[in-house]
């Protein structure tokens, strides 16, 4: 009896291997279903033709033709049925789960009496930066809250791009993200981000930009409108994927009710359809890089050599501007100081009681 017990644990080992390999075959086979349907839908040039579970056995064999592996042209059709989804659906539907006791609804233009209007539009006119108001914009709707959400979708930039050059080597080098994750830039510079990015009025007016929120390697700022009255309660959010998303909030709601809608956003998905996604956002990178910093600037970078400080001619212009910078300096240090009038300064005199007299150059 005990000279079968090796042959039925092999038995019991195959089969619980065979379990787990057509497992993962309904998986796989369930995802590419549902990819070619969407990229269908979308008019891809893309074809499959099913594939049986005893084809993928046998082409473990090289006997036939089993399941396409991930690649490249997968990940850019993954990438494509991403973006023709529109933005909204990104953001969060309200149930009982998600944004309980919230409503969601779309935008209507007698809104501009509580938001403003959206950027790129008034009441005469909208430009080409005009939202989709169908697809860009949600609004959300809590007792006295309410939430106005806009998403806008761009090309990066040379900074974006240049930006992203640093997380995109740890990730190709095998290195730990963990010291880019808990580093924390000024405001400034997720602001700068924003501008890379997006335009409009709110961006335009938008002062004294601060730290709201981080959720999933989002940076979140609020800013104050430098041309709103006073006594505006508003407030402004926005927040840059850093590869050519942009989210903006405008609100008259509580800090607790902004950032509970914020955590619900689907940040991965709205990573994931950028040109250049931030490896530090969400689940970072993917499997298949389809373009790095490096390869978008060599073919899209607009830098010119008196632009870039990296050029025999940008380090002239450098020297140059060093030199004229040294020279007022000497300059300024060669004219005599001007005292201001005083009774207490050394331009007094107390001979004939206290006179002063100032000399300036």
């Amino acid at each position: 009896m005990l000279k079968y017990l090796p042959v039925a644990f092999a038995v019991i080992a195959i089969g619980a291997v065979t379990a787990l390999d057509y497992m993962g075959f309904r998986g796989r086979t369930a995802e590419i279903a549902s990819l070619y349907d969407a990229a269908t839908k979308i008019d891809a040039d893309y074809e499959v033709s099913d594939v049986s579970y005893s084809d993928h056995l046998l082409s473990k064999l090289g006997m036939a033709e089993g399941l396409p592996d991930p690649t490249l042209e997968t990940a850019r059709l993954e990438r494509e049925v991403l973006r023709a989804a529109p933005l909204n659906s990104y953001l969060p539907t309200p149930s009982e789960d998600i944004l309980a006791g919230w409503e969601r609804i779309s935008w209507h233009d007698d809104y501009h009496n509580g938001f403003g209007w959206p950027d790129g539009m008034n009441a005469e006119k909208t430009s080409e930066y005009a939202p989709n108001l169908e697809e860009d914009i949600a609004i959300y709707l809590n007792g006295r809250s309410s939430i106005y959400v806009r998403l806008e979708r761009a090309e990066p930039s040379d900074a974006l791009a240049k930006r992203l050059k640093q997380a995109y080597w740890v990730v190709d080098s095998g290195r730990s993200l963990d010291r880019l994750r808990e580093g924390r830039p000024r405001a400034s510079y997720f602001w700068s981000n924003v501008k890379e990015t997006s335009k409009g009025d709110s961006v335009y007016n938008a002062k004294d930009h601060k730290h709201f929120h981080q959720i999933e390697g989002v940076h979140w700022l609020s800013a104050k409108n430098k041309s709103a009255r006073r006594d505006e309660k508003m407030r402004y959010m926005f927040a840059s994927l850093g590869g050519g998303v942009v989210l903006k909030i405008r609100a008259h709601a509580p800090e607790a009710a902004i950032k509970q809608l914020m955590d619900t956003i689907d940040y991965q998905s709205l990573n994931q359809m950028q040109t250049l996604p931030s490896p530090l956002i969400a689940e970072g990178l993917g499997e298949h890089v389809i373009d790095t910093p490096e390869v978008w600037l060599a073919e899209f970078g607009t830098d010119t050599p008196e632009a870039s400080y990296g050029t025999d001619v940008g380090k002239t212009v450098e020297k140059i501007q060093k030199a004229k910078k040294t020279e007022g300096e000497k300059e300024a240090k060669a004219l005599p100081k001007v005292h201001k009038g005083g009774f207490g300064n050394k331009n007094c005199s107390g001979q004939l009681g206290k006179s002063c007299k100032v000399e300036t150059h």
